[in-house]
């Protein structure tokens, strides 16, 4: 007991200090024209405790890592999704699919659950496969989600998905199959292997020319005064930050990264805000930075008129969800396919029929030859 006392002696006379933070930044952003997802990582942080003695020293320790704010926008406005964990989004034709345990399709503003996903998981558009403790089972991701097969598999499985094959290795040999959006059919060679990749929309960083901000791609161009984006940003120079995605009929912006991180030392408050463009190194600093003032983080819709949108709220460590909160519905419709898809299927439907029976006549003219 009396070793304790010169411990809490010392504890007594050296200043407590305190410190937290927090550092978001745009893991993804994917979308189809239409639709948009985006995926904010973010992390609360708290001081190292290897900086001492140093009084604040802002080394980030990731408390809890790692976090993502989902938001889904279309052209009518962005919507807030959910909080999630180890989260990846993929894009394609039929619209956009999360996947975070639970696949999600978003299309023209409609936003569809098709169906949670068991056991560890690989996703490679439009497949996924997931595997439990005695089966792998694999569904094709369109309008629906939908099985189309499984494999017996032990612990001692592996397995490589693509866009259009599945190879199960096992210790008692290996399997091979092809896939399509109806079946998956065992063959004895895989000859094709395509990974297709995630679709992103055009995304560009705004430029300031005379008090105006201009986002451009090469086949679009939006101008808007400074004066109208300045009062929900938290500095000027934020303005040099801002992120453009060109979706269909719109334009989406979204503020810069940021990171804060404040300490409390012997009574004295000191503090640092950072904005970062996530399309390059550039970088602000806001010093002293109370956590009084936050004010929420926005995100604006643009086309002849700025809408501006609360995204959430930050109070040094957390956030708080702004944003209207999306509507899931049972059913969402299907794109209409462009007519070079509808000709391609055509096409694929003569070969299947009498261009098949062409073929067999060929083969038996031959044959009496």
């Amino acid at each position: 007991m009396n070793r304790l006392v010169p411990t809490l002696l010392v504890l007594l006379i050296v200043p407590l200090s305190s410190a937290d933070g927090f550092s978001y930044v745009y893991s993804s952003i994917v979308g189809t024209g239409n639709d948009v997802i985006i995926l904010i990582e973010w992390t609360p942080t708290m001081i190292d405790p290897l900086c001492a003695p140093q009084p604040c020293c802002y080394n980030e320790v990731p408390e809890d890592c790692c976090h993502y704010i989902v938001f889904y926008a279309n052209d009518s406005g962005v919507y807030y999704v959910t909080y999630a964990y180890n989260v990846k989004a993929f894009a394609s034709e039929n619209g956009t699919y999360l996947f975070s345990g639970v696949i999600y399709r978003a299309y023209n503003g409609c936003f569809q659950r098709l169906g949670d996903v068991p056991g560890k998981s690989k996703f490679v558009f439009p497949y996924i496969a997931t595997m439990t403790s005695n089966k792998l089972t694999i569904y094709h991701l369109g309008c629906t989600m939908r099985k189309i097969g499984e494999v017996p598999v032990t612990s001692k499985c592996t397995f490589d998905l693509s866009s259009r094959n599945l190879i199960v290795s096992c210790p008692n040999g290996t399997r091979r199959f092809a896939l399509s959006d109806s079946e998956m059919i065992e063959v004895p060679v895989v000859k094709r292997w395509v990974v297709l990749g995630t679709k992103r929309p055009s995304v560009t960083q705004g430029k300031l020319e005379n008090d105006i901000l201009v986002f451009s791609n090469g086949s679009r161009t939006y101008k808007i005064p400074s004066k109208e984006l300045l009062p929900y940003l938290y500095d000027s120079k934020e303005l040099k930050f801002l992120t453009g995605v060109f979706m269909k009929d719109a334009l989406l912006i979204l503020p810069p990264t940021m990171n804060y991180e404040y300490c409390i030392y012997n009574g004295t408050f000191s503090s640092k805000l950072s904005f970062t463009s996530p399309l390059s190194n550039s970088e602000f600093v806001v010093y002293d930075f109370k956590l009084s003032e936050f004010k929420p983080v926005y995100a604006f819709l643009y086309n002849g008129t700025l809408k501006p949108i609360p995204l959430f709220l930050p109070d040094g460590k957390y956030f708080k969800p702004l944003a209207p909160k999306v509507v899931i519905k049972s059913e969402c419709p299907c794109p209409v396919r462009t007519s070079s898809e509808a000709n391609a299927s055509r096409a694929n439907n003569k070969i299947c029929g009498p261009g098949l029976l062409l073929f067999l006549s060929l083969l038996i003219l031959k044959r009496k030859q």
